[in-house]
């Protein structure tokens, strides 16, 4: 059954004129024309046209065309993005997945569409050169709720009477509570609630900016709890753990909950356990036992937390070693620096002093109990050696331990008489 399947594709392509069973291969083209076959197969389209358009295009500007499908019930199906286009004069610009992007030349071009062996009827598409006189910002309502995200519009009327897609510059003109974090996209976004006003502007053909009239609009105080998550399954993170953070709001009058992680700050308390970059958190300086830290999430004053636990990566040994002595002998009335080395689960080591240890000294059953004053190390192990030991020549025993866990290393240390 699984051969003859693979036959009958293979046969119903052929027959729909898009591979020769016995020639040579065709490279892409070819690959593409399978594809649109295969899924014409699923899809049952039996018909295609050019979805209705102005049939003019702004020279320095762009059109997305669109391809529309009828299946064998009638039904729309929307073929953009698996046509292939073509355009009768390159010069004129280029076009992918519909989207047709003028090179600054004015001209005409004929424009078509295939898909599964099907080809649309051409359209004749002018490249216009007519110049910029008004732009025109167009929002349906006078408000936005803060902390949100909000894609505005504008119209782009030309001097032959047209309103056709323009690239043009946004701004926030007044008011610090909102601002288009790319000017080049009609993406406005909002941190507190208040008035603002926006403008669009676009270059004419001259180089003169022509901007529109500004448009005010209300950010309403609408926010009304803020949660903060990691994209983690714990909430307990390593030392050098990254993650992304999601900030989410709910809004009065709503029940959906809205991603508003692009507007909202990220703090930590305290600030050392956490370096915060976007969204974007690095979990640093953690101990054994673990340190806990608030991550916080705040726009438009309302704020939500999220308790995470930094640990020290899991050390799997340790190890004393001295940094200025290839010995571990030190002389009455001296002292010797002492420094431990971890190495970690992932066989990583920290090369320098690993401080999230305790030090002590076995003094040995032999050694004066009223004397063990005289010898002493400190929390960051240094050994010190008091002059008035008069002990000889004798040896301790050093250790180190991870604090929280029985993982421990110990050394031998000669002293000599001074």
């Amino acid at each position: 059954m699984h051969s003859k399947g693979i036959h009958f594709s293979l046969a119903l392509i052929a027959s729909m004129g898009f591979i020769s069973l016995t020639g040579c291969g065709g490279g892409d083209n070819n690959s593409e024309r399978i594809a649109q076959a295969v899924d014409a197969s699923k899809n049952t389209v039996t018909k295609i046209a050019i979805a209705s358009n102005e049939q003019y295009v702004h020279f320095k500007g762009f059109y997305q065309f669109e391809l529309i499908g009828s299946d064998d019930q009638g039904n729309p199906v929307n073929l953009t993005s698996k046509a292939t286009w073509k355009i009768s004069d390159p010069t004129l610009g280029t076009i992918k997945n519909g989207l047709f992007t003028a090179s600054g030349t004015a001209g005409n071009f004929v424009l078509t569409a295939e898909y599964a062996g099907l080809v649309s009827a051409a359209q004749d598409i002018n490249v216009s050169d007519a110049n910029l006189v008004e732009v025109t910002v167009v929002h349906p309502t006078a408000n936005v709720d803060e902390c949100k995200n909000t894609t505005l519009s504008a119209k782009a009327l030309f001097s032959n009477g047209k309103v056709l897609p323009y690239d043009l510059t946004w701004a926030v003109t007044s008011g610090s509570n909102a601002s288009f974090k790319d000017k080049n996209r009609a993406i406005l976004s909002t941190t507190n609630a208040g008035t603002i006003t926006v403008v669009a502007s676009g270059e004419d053909n001259n180089g003169v900016i022509v901007p529109s009239a500004a448009i005010n609009i209300e950010v309403a105080d609408t926010l009304t709890g803020v949660t903060v998550a990691v994209d983690k399954s714990s909430t307990e993170l390593r030392n050098g753990d990254e993650t992304k953070v999601k900030v989410s709001g709910t809004y009065a009058g709503s029940t959906d909950v809205i991603d508003i992680t692009d507007n909202a700050t990220l703090t930590a308390d305290p600030t050392r356990y956490l370096k915060i970059a976007g969204s974007t958190i690095t979990a640093q300086d953690g101990t054994v036992s673990g340190s806990s830290v608030t991550l916080i999430g705040d726009c438009g004053g309302v704020k939500g937390e999220q308790k995470l636990t930094v640990k020290d990566r899991e050390v799997k040994s340790i190890d004393i070693f001295s940094p200025d002595s290839s010995t571990l002998n030190v002389v009455e009335g001296d002292d010797l620096n002492l420094n431990a080395r971890a190495t970690f689960v992932d066989n990583s080591t920290q090369s320098d002093d690993y401080t999230d240890v305790t030090w002590d000294i076995e003094y040995g059953n032999n050694f004066p109990e009223d004397k063990e004053n005289l010898i002493t190390i400190s929390a960051n192990g240094l050994l010190e050696v008091d002059e008035d030991l008069n002990e000889g020549n004798i040896t301790i025993t050093v250790t180190v331990e991870v604090k929280g866990t029985d993982i421990k290393d110990e050394v031998p240390v000669t002293i000599t008489a001074n």
